[in-house]
C-alpha cells in the first residue's frame, strides 16, 4: 500500500524533545491508532494487511530543513523500514526541498504546486502530485503471522532495498609512538573486537611520521586496520616533508598529497577529513583552496547528518589549546548544520557541548566538538577549562566509538583495559 503525505500545514518548527511517542499496532483490533507529536501527524488509515499498512502523515513546520528530521524521528521509534522514508516538501517560498534515506537533495530546486490532477512519477522518489508524495513503507510482521505478504498497491514507489540503520565510526588520534607502543597496542586492542571503520586523526606514527616509523611503529599495532581505516594527516606527519611517509602508507585513502583532504559517505552521513596544517596547504581561511573545496562539496553534497574529522582543534582545554586558523572551516560546518567536529593534538580526551560559529553554547544547531588525542602516544597535562567544555581526561588512552543513525548519534569513549574512565551520550541531526 502507499503511503500519502499531505503536507500543506507548515506552521512550526520541529525540535527533537517533540517526538511523538508512538507503537506499531501488529493486530486488526488496533485499527484507529494515531500517533501524535507537536509538530508531527500520524494516523493509521488502512487496516492491517500482514505487514503492510497505510498511513497519512501530516507534518506541521514553516522550517523544511525541519520536515525530514521530524518524519524519520518518528518511523524510527517503533518502525523498521525496508526503504528508508523519503519525502518532498514545499518550502515557505516555493522551493522544493527533498529527502531519500537522509539525504538532503534539490535545496535550490523550484517546483510548481497546485491541485493533484495525476499522479507523476518523481524517479526513485515515488510519485508526486501537488504537494503530496507517496512511496511504499512496510512495517515488521506480526510476531503471530506466519510472514509477509505483497503490497496490494503497486502504483507508486522504487522496489525496497535492505539497508543499514546504522554504522560505526571509531578512533582516535596521537596514535603510535616509536619510543614505547604500549599505548597504541592498547588501543588497537580495542579496535581488534570493534566492527565499523576507523579513523585516524593525525600525529599517527611519532616523532615524524616517516614511511619507516609507520612501518616499524603503527604497522604492528593499528595498522591491522588499514584496509578499514580513514586517516587524517597531523602536524608530525609533516616534520617529514610533504608528509611523504604519510602518504606513502596510507597511497589513495588519505587522498592528493598535494591536499590531504577529502569526503566519504557513510549511512547517508557525509564525513569531511580535513588538512589543519594549513600552512602545507595554502592556507584554511575563507577562500583558501582546501576552504572554497569544502564549502563547494557542502552545496554539492547536503547530507541531512554531516561530520568533520581533522588534526588541530578548534577549541580544547589541553596544553596547546584552541587554534584559531580553523575557525572559518569551523563556522561553515556551523552554517552546514554539522553534527560534530572530531580532532586529536591535545593528548586528552575533551568533549564540548554543541558550540555556535563563534564558540558559544547552542543546543540546537551547535557543533559538538571531541578532542580525542587518546590514541597511545603519549599523556598531556590539561590546563584551564575553556568555555563549552563539559568532559575532560587526561590519564586514559582509548577510542571514541561513534555510532552514526540516520537521524542521529551515538558516542561511547571506550577506555584501555584496565581503566574506567568512559563517556557517553547521544544526540540528533539538525
Amino acid at each position: 500500500m502507499a503511503i500519502l503525505l499531505g503536507l500543506t500545514s507548515l506552521l512550526a518548527r520541529y525540535s527533537p524533545e517533540n517526538r511523538p511517542a508512538c507503537h506499531v499496532p501488529y493486530t486488526a483490533a488496533e485499527s484507529a491508532l494515531t500517533c501524535v507529536g507537536k509538530y508531527t501527524k500520524a494516523t493509521r488509515i488502512g487496516p492491517v494487511a500482514s505487514s503492510k499498512e497505510t498511513w497519512a502523515i501530516e507534518v506541521v513546520s514553516k522550517d523544511t530543513d525541519a520536515i525530514a528530521g521530524s518524519l524519520v524521528a518518528l518511523w524510527r521509534l517503533r518502525m523498521r523500514v525496508s526503504h528508508q522514508v523519503t519525502i518532498f516538501a514545499r518550502g515557505p517560498e516555493g522551493g522544493g526541498v527533498g529527502y531519500d534515506r537522509g539525504v538532503l537533495l534539490a535545496r535550490d530546486q523550484t517546483l510548481q504546486f497546485g491541485v493533484c490532477v495525476s499522479w507523476e512519477s518523481f524517479g526513485n522518489l515515488g510519485e508526486v502530485c501537488g504537494d503530496e508524495v507517496r512511496f511504499s513503507l512496510t512495517v515488521p510482521a506480526s510476531p503471530r503471522s506466519s510472514g509477509p505478504s505483497a503490497s496490494t498497491d503497486h502504483r507508486a514507489s522504487p522496489t525496497p532495498t535492505e539497508g543499514p540503520t546504522e554504522a560505526v565510526l571509531v578512533g582516535a588520534g596521537d596514535i603510535a609512538s616509536c619510543s614505547n607502543l604500549k599505548g597504541s597496542a592498547a588501543t588497537a586492542a580495542i579496535l581488534d573486537h570493534t566492527a565499523g571503520t576507523i579513523f585516524a586523526a593525525g600525529d599517527n606514527a611519532y616523532p615524524s611520521g616517516s614511511v619507516e616509523q609507520y612501518q616499524a611503529c603503527y604497522d604492528p599495532t593499528w595498522g591491522r586496520f588499514k584496509a578499514r581505516t580513514k586517516p587524517a594527516v597531523g602536524n608530525h606527519e609533516y616534520l617529514t616533508p610533504h608528509a611523504s611517509g604519510y602518504f606513502d602508507y596510507f597511497g589513495a585513502a588519505a587522498g592528493d598529497p598535494s591536499r590531504g583532504y577529502y569526503a566519504f559517505d557513510l549511512n547517508g552521513w557525509r564525513i569531511y577529513v580535513m588538512n589543519s596544517s594549513c600552512s602545507e596547504v595554502g592556507g584554511c581561511q575563507q577562500g583558501s583552496r582546501q576552504e572554497v573545496w569544502l564549502r563547494r562539496d557542502i552545496n554539492a553534497h547536503p547530507a541531512f547528518c554531516s561530520m568533520a574529522i581533522w588534526h588541530h582543534p578548534r577549541f580544547s582545554s589541553g596544553l596547546t589549546g584552541s587554534d584559531a586558523e580553523m575557525q572559518d572551516m569551523w563556522a561553515d560546518l556551523y552554517a552546514a548544520g554539522a553534527e560534530m567536529l572530531v580532532v586529536g593534538h591535545d593528548h586528552i580526551y575533551e568533549r564540548f557541548a554543541p558550540l555556535d560559529a563563534a564558540g558559544r553554547v547552542d543546543r540546537k544547531r551547535g557543533v559538538r566538538e571531541f578532542v580525542v588525542g587518546t590514541g597511545g602516544g603519549s599523556h598531556e597535562a590539561i590546563e584551564t577549562p575553556v568555555p563549552g567544555s563539559e568532559v575532560r581526561n587526561n590519564n586514559t588512552y582509548g577510542v571514541l566509538k561513534l555510532t552514526l543513525q540516520l537521524d542521529g548519534f551515538r558516542w561511547d569513549f571506550v577506555p584501555e583495559q584496565g581503566k574506567t574512565f568512559t563517556d557517553g551520550g547521544e544526540g540528533v541531526c539538525h
